[in-house]
């Protein structure tokens, strides 16, 4: 008589044991469809924010480009080079007004001490009035968003006055 109830004991432990692993493997299906429902929504989401900076940067700059066209369209009939020039002038003041708020900062470096973090260096040349190390002239602004170089400022650096060459040939010392 102890053998069937010990069987029965160890059937009633194994359908409870049988039991837990269908529960927890329920879980465990739920936990993972969880998380990539979760993973989903993160990518929506990430994918909707990123349209909307989209969205918002473009806004400014659709606006300049507007005027940009209707500039365009003018300069086609217009005689006076002046009124042109003026356009293309208030188009690039617009412009600079657009990333402005898009929180774009110029990078000015003409004068300034030459720094690698934020100038690139095509050339450099002598100059009498420039002192060494300094940028002498700047072929294109630098621009910078917050913290983060857009572009480096590309720049011709100072070596400073031009040293003269030695001259050739027999030097007088003696006195």
């Amino acid at each position: 008589m102890a053998a069937p109830a010990a069987e029965a004991g160890t059937e009633t432990r194994l359908a409870e044991l049988q039991r837990q692993v269908e529960d927890f493997k329920d879980k465990f299906l739920r936990s993972r469809a969880d998380l990539d429902n979760y993973r989903k929504r993160v990518q929506r989401d990430l994918q909707d924010t990123r349209t909307a900076e989209r969205t918002a940067t473009l806004a400014p700059v659709l606006q300049v480009y507007d005027h940009f066209l209707m500039a365009q369209a003018h300069a086609a009939q217009a005689s006076d080079p002046a009124t042109i020039a003026e356009g293309m002038r208030l188009i690039a003041d617009e412009f600079a007004k657009a990333l402005t708020t898009l929180g774009v900062e110029r990078i000015e470096a003409a004068g300034l001490p030459f720094d690698p973090a934020f100038h690139e260096a095509v050339s450099a040349e002598n100059s009498d009035t420039v002192p060494s190390g300094q940028v002498l002239r700047q072929f294109k602004p630098g621009y910078r968003l917050r913290d983060q170089l857009l572009r480096p400022a590309v720049v011709v650096v100072s070596n400073g006055p031009a040293v003269p060459a030695p001259q050739d040939g027999p030097t007088d010392t003696a006195p």
